[in-house]
């Protein structure tokens, strides 16, 4: 009985190596196995011309909620007062005036860029390069787009 268990013990033995062997070309140990992560990395996926326009919008408009439009901003809360007036200017602005956001939509690494343009009737419109980054998986505007957004309006920089 014992040759028995022991011849089957030892074909066992040789049928894993052999199985491990083939598998990966070489002998393999056992690990004991991780736990999934709980919470995947978050990768935001790049948002089209016309997202990008309704996420600049929130912030623009005055009249939302000022924790969804801090939500889309980098400087978050502390961007609101240079949104504010940007907004208030844009709103004030001649009937023909219009801008949107064009393609193509560029990422490089946590960086996305894309086109603002401007135009009144009458005049050739105007392009400036703007920036979201990409924070705890939501792209939010840059200071530095804030700050090309304000020079549309003819204000100073405040973030």
């Amino acid at each position: 009985m014992l040759r028995t268990t022991t011849k089957k013990s030892a074909s066992l033995i040789a049928l894993t190596a052999a199985t491990l062997i083939g598998a990966f070309g070489s002998a393999a140990t056992t690990v004991p196995a991780a736990a999934a992560p709980i919470v995947a990395p978050m990768h935001a996926s790049a948002p089209g011309p016309g997202e990008l326009k309704a996420k600049l919008q929130v912030v623009l408009n005055t009249g939302a909620g000022r924790a969804a439009r801090a939500a889309e901003l980098e400087a978050g809360e502390a961007g609101l007062p240079l949104a504010d007036q940007v907004g208030t200017a844009m709103a004030a602005t001649p009937p023909s005036f219009r801008w949107t956001i064009l393609g193509p939509v560029t990422v490089n690494g946590d960086i996305l860029g894309a086109t603002l343009q401007t135009a009144v009737d009458g005049y050739d419109p105007f392009h400036f390069d703007l920036t979201w980054k990409n924070i705890d998986g939501t792209w939010k505007l840059t200071r530095e787009a804030q700050c090309t957004i304000a020079s549309v309006a003819f204000l100073p920089c405040t973030v």
